[in-house]
């Protein structure tokens, strides 16, 4: 199970911007329209549960609807008024396709933080929408005094005169009030805002977990490569050196008795060090490929790609310049997802062609490796064919998430999303798709 990362809102200094109090306007729309359909839905769903569980049909799309509210008035909060969010991180599912989006739903639904945001967003709603309506009354009163100072002249009310001047006076308090409307309902907005979704100490225990996690992963991620080292030293590197021990020990003894079988000997024993040097060349480069460190990503996954022994689409847009710069570690993640992804199309797909896709938006490194082999991957931990498992090992202690869809006869998708920092990558994954 996959925790994903958190995203703490760099804090800016909070001021009444034109932004602040145009939501509270549209909070006002919001009060005659969306609110009472959401209670609605809500009342209606509970009301409907007894009946053979009628509700959830209610019910289901509002608690979806209301992940989307809460995650725009998280983004709303951080934009208009300022305020630094700790967005909790969320637990992920290790399941792909649909099951795997309704399990990543339900996890979100057992989280305190999003009942808070389910909460801020009705009452951001309810509050602004009273301040904005209160904003309307005074610009009506204000907009009417003034056409009567302008167009009808002395208005006599209550058996007193109004002047000109004096309904020109309460014109302007009018509209004033009408902006002051606007401006306390933008601070009791963001007032809200700080008290229910701007975090909290059970974000920070999340947030332990999610690091709990994170370390999990490297933890499991090194003893995997541990145990890939071992095996490729002892099943390959290792009888190899004895070979050549021996041929030279041979060698040794019949260079006075038979000093052509020695020169033999010598010669093989020669060609096998050579052997052994490219082995071991080729293990170093399994730890980490002097080109990643020398050329960077592009140039170390056009190698891969060149190596492949079938044919492989390469594209990859990182974007050079941009901030934040890629991370050599995280490079290295996304070289090992590519490389580990075309020695399984090699040795297990049966397939043609395969395409490798990497880009990057600015809070994730995206990698995307496709074939049209025969599918039915699976993400196994019984000691043997762990490969998937050590590379979702790698990408979860970045705090990213990789996903492999592998239907029989259709091919293997292998995605995965690793953050370039703190923040969680809000991409979806379809986008290299």
């Amino acid at each position: 199970m996959d925790i994903s990362s958190a995203r703490d809102a760099a804090p800016r200094r909070s001021r009444l911007s034109p932004a602040a109090l145009a939501s509270v306007v549209v909070g006002g729309l919001l009060l005659g329209s969306w609110f009472w359909v959401s209670l609605a839905m809500l009342v209606g769903g509970v009301s409907a549960l007894p009946a053979l569980g009628s509700g959830l049909l209610l019910l289901v799309p509002w608690l979806l609807v209301m992940q989307l509210a809460v995650r725009i008035e998280r983004r709303r909060a951080v934009a208009i008024h300022g305020i630094r969010v700790i967005l909790p991180p969320r637990r992920r599912s290790m399941r792909t396709g649909a099951a795997g989006w309704l399990q990543d739903r339900w996890f979100e639904l057992g989280t305190g933080a999003f009942w808070r945001g389910v909460l801020h967003h009705h009452l951001a709603m309810l509050v602004t929408g009273i301040f904005a309506v209160m904003a309307l009354v005074m610009l009506w009163l204000g907009w009417a005094a003034w056409e009567s100072a302008l167009l009808r002249g002395p208005l006599e009310l209550g058996g007193r005169e109004l002047s000109r001047w004096v309904l020109a006076m309460l014109g302007t308090a009018g509209l004033l009030a009408a902006v002051g409307s606007l401006a306390l309902g933008a601070l009791a907005d963001r007032g809200l805002a700080r008290g229910l979704i701007s975090g909290s100490e059970d974000d920070l225990r999340e947030q332990v977990a999610e690091l709990a996690e994170r370390r999990r992963g490297a933890v499991d991620a090194a003893a995997q490569e541990r145990l890939r080292i071992e095996r490729d030293l002892h099943d390959g590197v290792q009888p190899r050196l004895v070979n050549l021990a021996m041929t030279l020990g041979v060698a040794k003894r019949a260079i006075r008795e038979d000093p052509e079988r020695a020169e033999r000997l010598v010669s093989e024993a020669h060609a096998e060090a050579k052997a052994v040097m490219t082995d071991l060349r080729q293990l170093a480069r399994g730890i980490h490929p002097a080109i990643l460190e020398d050329r960077g990503l592009d140039a170390a996954l056009s190698a891969l790609a060149a190596r492949s022994r079938i044919p492989v689409d390469l594209r990859v847009d990182l974007r050079p310049g941009e901030e934040p710069v890629l991370d050599r570690e995280l490079e290295a993640v996304a070289y090992f997802v590519v490389a580990e992804a075309l020695t399984n199309v090699a040795k297990h797909a049966e397939a043609r062609t395969a395409e490798v896709v990497v880009g990057r938006t600015a809070e994730a490194l995206q990698v995307r490796v496709a074939d049209d082999g025969r599918g039915g991957a699976r993400l196994r931990r019984d000691g043997h064919s762990t490969g998937l498992a050590g590379l979702t090992d790698r990408v979860r202690a970045t705090g990213g998430r990789l996903e492999v869809t592998s239907p029989p006869g259709q091919g293997t998708v292998l995605t995965a999303v690793i953050p370039l920092g703190p923040r969680h990558p809000t991409a979806p994954l379809e986008a290299l798709r």
